[in-house]
C-alpha cells in the first residue's frame, strides 16, 4: 500500500474539512477502505494546481480530488462504483455535474460574498494564516473569489437568484434520494463521497443561508448526511 498524505483546508463544526473537495476525498478514501494521513495547509500554494486538496502518493504530487480518487482507482484496483452498471454510471456523474458545477458555486457565494458569512470563512477557512498577514490576505483572497464567481456565472446573478439555483440543485438531489439509504442506492458510492462533500458544508455549519434552511427541511437529505457521516468516519 502507498504512502498516502492528503493537504487539506482545516476541520471545523464536527466536519473533518471545511473544504468540499477535502471532506469528499476524505470520505472516499474511507469507502475504498485506504489507508492515508492527512495535513492542515494554512494556504493551498504549495500544491500542484495551487488549489486544496491535494496528495503526496509515494512522493508523487497530484491535485484535484477527482484526478486523486482515478489514480488511486487504477493503482490500487479500489472503487466502490464496481457494482454500478452504465446507466447508474451516468446518473452518478451527471449528479457529480450539478454538484460540484452548480450547487458548490452558490456554497462559495454564501461563504464569501454574504458579509455575516464573511466574517466566519475570514476566521476558519483562513485561520491558520498568522493574523496580521490573514488582514492583508483576507481581502485580496475575496476579491479573488468573487473574480472567480464571475467568470464562472454565478456571481452574475442576484442573490436571490443565486439561491433559487441552490434550492432547486437541493431538490433534485433529495428527490433523486427519496426513500433509498445512498443515492445510488442500498450501497454507498463516490456520488455520495461527492454529495457529502458539498451538502455537509452547507447544513453542517454555522453560515446563514437560504439554501441551508431549505435543505434541513428535505428530512431524507437530512438523515442521508448523517448515514453517510457513520458509515465513513463511525
Amino acid at each position: 500500500m502507498p504512502e498516502i498524505i492528503v493537504h487539506q483546508i482545516v476541520p471545523e463544526w464536527g466536519l473533518r474539512s471545511v473544504g468540499p473537495f477535502c471532506l469528499k476525498l476524505e470520505a472516499w478514501l474511507k469507502l475504498a477502505d485506504i489507508p492515508y494521513r492527512t495535513v492542515v495547509d494554512a494556504t493551498p500554494f504549495s500544491g500542484p494546481k495551487g488549489k486544496l486538496p491535494w496528495a503526496e502518493i509515494d512522493g508523487l504530487k497530484i491535485g484535484d480530488s477527482g484526478f486523486i480518487i482515478e489514480h488511486l482507482k487504477a493503482r490500487l484496483g479500489r472503487d466502490p462504483d464496481a457494482r454500478l452498471d452504465a446507466s447508474q454510471r451516468a446518473t452518478a456523474h451527471a449528479l457529480r455535474r450539478l454538484i460540484e458545477d452548480s450547487l458548490y458555486w452558490v456554497l462559495v457565494y454564501d461563504r464569501w460574498m454574504v458579509d455575516a458569512n464573511w466574517l466566519i470563512t475570514r476566521s476558519t477557512v483562513l485561520g491558520g494564516i498568522p493574523a496580521p498577514l490573514r488582514m492583508i490576505i483576507a481581502p485580496v483572497a475575496r476579491r479573488g473569489v468573487r473574480r472567480q464567481l464571475a467568470g464562472q456565472g454565478t456571481g452574475k446573478h442576484t442573490r436571490e437568484e443565486i439561491h433559487a439555483i441552490g434550492c432547486r440543485d437541493v431538490d433534485a438531489v433529495a428527490d433523486l434520494l427519496a426513500d433509498k439509504p445512498y443515492l445510488m442506492g442500498a450501497e454507498a458510492t463516490e456520488i455520495d463521497a461527492v454529495a457529502y462533500g458539498v451538502l455537509a458544508n452547507i447544513v453542517n455549519v454555522p453560515y446563514v443561508s437560504p439554501v441551508k434552511d431549505h435543505a434541513l427541511l428535505r428530512a431524507n437529505l437530512v438523515g442521508y448526511l448523517d448515514r453517510v457521516a457513520v458509515r465513513c468516519f463511525g
